[in-house]
């Protein structure tokens, strides 16, 4: 009764039914009660629902595991839902990649607001829906071993040939394309942070010369002289425009400074925006990692035809097909890993709960 092909599908349901619908859960709720500022936190959302909709169904395994015979029903529900949830997933992906662009190396660009990333995030998942229609009609129930497993090419010869290289080019692009996003956008980074050092202790070098100069002569001090680096930190700064860069913008006016304000050093909040900015970046390149490396078997396996698939044991392949749904687990632990705010909010519902 309880082969290796039905202990392997009752873990996979249980880590879903532990670990996804919980966390994503928790997911939804943080992000939401912390206030949804940007396009992140709205993706990062619709990146929770879409895992919670991937561990809903993968945690029906519990049930069909005892159900799942030469009828495709659960193959349908596994095929269509789970794959539509793990390619809404790869779209947003790479939708955040390109949000993180714009908002880390070009910071006073136009931003994409929150109701126009919430469509692009509808339609990452309806579209991902959509292409896996065809399979409803087209997939079938099949014997392994002593189980059933799912054959989503059905009857069709050319049907793996087209939708297993479509998706191998569709998994190549996107990880070439968010690479050398992320690149640039690690390059821009650090660049920047060598400019504010660099113009950083050059100010400070100059102010102590002037002052050294004025003492020595006697002379009184004359009014502050602005630094290259208070002047440049708007510039220079990775971080999404905040309400003081709004206000120099709309007015041509820099806001007025207390009198023993540092312009050595750059502002309180510009660093913590940048430091806010380059962890949101840290968490989506390790978010982005996770989904590829997990999802990198299935699609090695996709291009192996199906007839010499079935003289491997069952219970292997299926374990490498499952594979990929581990990643809509794995984004509440990252958050709690990056993010502080993320655990004192958690720990904040708790208590109050």
């Amino acid at each position: 009764m309880f082969t290796d092909f039905v202990i392997l599908r009752i873990t996979i349901g249980c880590l879903a039914a532990v670990f996804g619908i919980p966390g994503n859960l928790v997911v939804v709720g943080v992000f939401t009660r912390q206030g949804i500022k940007n396009a992140t936190d709205v993706t990062f959302i619709a990146l929770a629902v879409v895992d919670l909709i991937a561990s809903i169904i993968s945690g029906m395994k519990i049930v069909m595991v005892f159900y799942h015979d030469e009828h495709p029903w659960a193959c349908f529900i596994e095929v269509v839902g789970a794959r539509s949830a793990l390619y809404a997933g790869l779209f947003l992906t790479i939708w955040i990649a390109v949000y993180r662009y714009q908002a880390v190396c070009r910071p006073f660009n136009k931003r994409i607001g929150r109701k126009t990333a919430s469509l692009i995030a509808i339609g990452c998942a309806v579209v991902a829906f959509v292409l896996h229609i065809p399979f409803f009609f087209i997939t079938t129930s099949v014997k392994l071993d002593s189980g059933y497993g799912c054959n989503i090419y059905g009857n069709i010869p050319w049907g793996q040939d087209v939708y297993a290289k479509t998706q191998a080019i569709v998994f190549c692009a996107s990880a070439l394309a968010i690479s050398v996003l992320y690149v640039r956008i690690y390059k821009f980074i650090r660049d920047h942070q060598i400019i504010r050092q660099q113009l950083t202790t050059g100010s400070a070098f100059v102010d102590r010369d002037l002052a050294k100069t004025v003492n020595d002569k006697t002379l009184p001090t004359p009014p502050a002289i602005p630094s290259v680096s208070a002047s440049c930190a708007t510039v220079a700064s990775t971080s999404e425009p905040d309400d003081t860069t709004k206000s120099i913008k709309d007015t041509g006016k820099a806001p007025h400074q207390p009198p023993n304000y540092d312009k050595t050093k750059p502002s309180s909040s510009k660093l913590q925006n940048t430091q806010s900015d380059h962890r949101t970046t840290k968490a989506v390149i390790i978010i982005t990692v996770i989904f590829f490396i997990f999802w990198l078997p299935n699609i090695i396996i996709d291009q192996v035809p199906f007839s010499q698939l079935i003289r491997v044991k069952g219970v292997i392949i299926y374990t490498f097909y499952q594979i990929k749904y581990i990643s809509h687990i794995t984004n509440v632990f990252v958050y709690s890993f990056t993010y502080r705010r993320f655990r004192q909010t958690c720990c904040n519902i708790c208590h109050s709960q």
